[in-house]
């Protein structure tokens, strides 16, 4: 993550995915490590539930999945060069919405 956006050059007709979970190696686009990230949430909740820190009804449970990200799938309408969001907190994923000029 980087609280700048990224310029690239997108090409008409075709399909992207923007990385929402910030993991990725391959910024701003996805490299499919949300699914990782899934995965280690997930680990961590049964986890806490087998030890009854949590049970699986409980608000922690819901705090820690809601943090699942998926990647933004968008295609691109001409070819252009566009500023994709870095800090994943734009208003208006994938693209930057200056976002970053707050943190």
């Amino acid at each position: 993550m980087k609280n700048k956006p990224h310029l690239v050059k997108i090409e008409k007709d075709k399909n992207y995915a923007w990385c929402e979970c910030a993991e990725s190696k391959n910024q701003p686009f996805c490299d499919g490590s949300h699914t990782k990230v899934k995965e280690k949430y997930d680990n961590i909740v049964e986890a806490l539930i087998d030890i009854n820190l949590i049970s699986s009804s409980d608000e922690l449970k819901k705090l820690i999945t809601q943090n699942d990200k998926n990647p933004v799938l968008f295609k691109a309408e001409k070819d252009i060069e566009v500023n994709l969001c870095g800090c994943k907190q734009s208003e208006n994923a994938p693209y930057c919405s200056g976002a970053h000029l707050k943190l």
